[in-house]
């Protein structure tokens, strides 16, 4: 779940609502630890306005962090969908990672790098007001300071952190990208990386449930948690591999189905809720023409949000996704590649095209998963002869 609060360069930037949670604790511990140690005696009001304004300029720089990696991935033709900030930082949204090393390399370490560079502006500022505006007794020029000095200490965690040698962050992708460089093997460098995200993540883990029992509970809680993320990151990484293994050598023409259950254009919603979606079970249908060319695409979502009794006087031509927004393929494409286009654009069909225009079947992403599915029990079945 997130909402779009902002639009950059084309890109989305969204807030998942994991981030609330995350902005309220960075909140809670400046204005309970930080600020009282560096300017004490603040007023509980200008004492919170100083943590949220610290907050603010962490999120800030987060954003600043993950457009640098968006705007090089633009600069070599790779879109970039969304930025999503969520409880462990942010993520860019790409639509596919760049194999050749020296591209992989670039758009990693511009994230780490713009996060120096911020810590560098914030350091200057605080020297400039404390050297040489000089700060004596005004509150104001202090409180800024504080944030400036924050805003430093926050940008130099968030470079260090993200070059730790493990997925999902972009120590995980520098290191790939050199293993790449050395080696010239995608796929071994990445089996590489994964292991040793699993191997950091459990240490982080063990340091973090140490910490819990022997010193300070926040600390070792967020330390395991952050062990935790990697893990789930690494694992995430291990399936994907996995999977596009599996279906390096299906075709999306061996899997496709030729006999489409099409609903004809100027069907009313309630002839299509009684004769297709109640009836067949499913949850989407191609639209199509007179002359059968498919037109678009009815989902049951779109058409669960009209009210029923609107059904008779609503024909899926006015709610249909139109064909230009469908997901079209080459028969001969990989089903990996078709996986990796639904994920990215939150659909579950793709049509397959004939090369000239034309429309001659589909898969679904069920589709693609059951055949998964079979060839790693075939494999597995393999294995333990």
């Amino acid at each position: 779940m997130s909402m779009t609060v902002a639009k950059i360069r084309g890109i989305r930037i969204k807030i998942h609502y994991t981030f609330i949670i995350i902005f309220v604790l960075v909140t809670w511990s400046l204005s309970a630890y930080l600020i009282p140690t560096l300017l004490p005696g603040l007023s509980f009001a200008v004492n919170l306005y100083v943590a949220v304004t610290g907050a603010a300029v962490l999120f800030s720089s987060v954003i600043l962090h993950e457009l640098a990696h968006s705007i090089m991935a633009i600069r070599y033709g790779i879109k970039v969908r969304q930025i999503v900030l969520f409880i462990f930082g942010g993520v860019s949204d790409i639509e596919e990672e760049p194999k050749e090393f020296q591209k992989e390399f670039n758009i990693a370490i511009v994230g780490p790098l713009t996060s120096f560079g911020l810590a560098g502006i914030f350091f200057l500022f605080s020297f400039i007001i404390e050297d040489i505006i000089g700060i004596g007794t005004s509150t104001a020029l202090q409180a800024i300071d504080v944030v400036l000095y924050y805003g430093t200490l926050a940008n130099i965690m968030l470079g260090a952190f993200n070059l730790i040698p493990a997925f999902p962050l972009d120590g995980g992708r520098i290191l790939r990208a050199t293993l790449v460089k050395r080696k010239r093997d995608y796929d071994a460098a990445t089996r590489s990386v994964i292991r040793i995200s699993i191997i950091i993540s459990y240490a982080l883990m063990g340091f973090g449930f140490l910490g819990i029992i022997t010193r300070t509970f926040v600390g070792g809680l967020w330390i395991l948690l952050i062990g935790w993320f990697l893990n789930a990151g690494a694992h995430s990484y291990m399936q994907q591999k996995e999977l596009g293994s599996i279906l390096s050598s299906v075709t999306l023409r061996h899997i496709m189905n030729t006999n489409m259950i099409a609903v004809k254009k100027g069907t009313n919603l309630y002839d299509v809720f009684t004769k297709y979606f109640g009836f067949y079970m499913k949850t989407a249908f191609p639209v199509t023409d007179d002359s059968g060319s498919v037109i678009g695409l009815i989902t049951l979502t779109v058409a669960r949000a009209i009210p029923e009794h609107k059904w008779m006087n609503t024909i899926v031509d006015d709610i249909m996704i139109p064909r230009n927004d469908l997901i079209i393929m080459d028969a001969n494409s990989n089903a990996d590649q078709a996986l990796n286009k639904m994920a990215i654009r939150k659909m579950n069909i793709v049509f397959i095209s004939n090369g000239e225009g034309d429309i001659t079947g589909l898969v679904t992403k069920t589709d693609i998963l059951n055949i998964a599915a079979e060839r790693k029990k075939y494999f597995d079945a393999l294995r333990q002869e």
